[in-house]
């Protein structure tokens, strides 16, 4: 087995999942994104809730998931621009 093919020591990409020593800074900058992503949805489906949950502070809780879907959308273009070639912004 080549140096190139085996996995780095204690690293991890996105989501925890392990990568190989091959892949790039791109691919690891593209995973990151996609778990950036990821994270801004939650929290935009989480300041969702709260704004049911709480009328009177409605409209800033929504403000702010509406900036965290804006973030999710920029992370997700910026994923697309280190996609290998065929690959997705979503990893699959």
């Amino acid at each position: 087995m080549k140096a190139r093919e085996t996995w780095r020591d204690g690293e991890e990409g996105a989501g925890g999942v392990p990568f190989p020593a091959e892949r790039g800074a791109g691919d690891y900058a593209r995973q990151t994104m996609v778990s950036s992503a990821q994270a801004h949805e939650r929290a935009a489906r989480l300041l969702e809730r709260m704004a049911d949950a709480h009328p009177e502070e409605a409209e800033l809780h929504r403000q702010s998931a509406r900036r965290h879907l804006r973030w999710a959308e920029n992370d997700r273009r910026l994923a697309e621009e280190y996609a290998p070639r065929g690959g997705t912004p979503d990893g699959r």
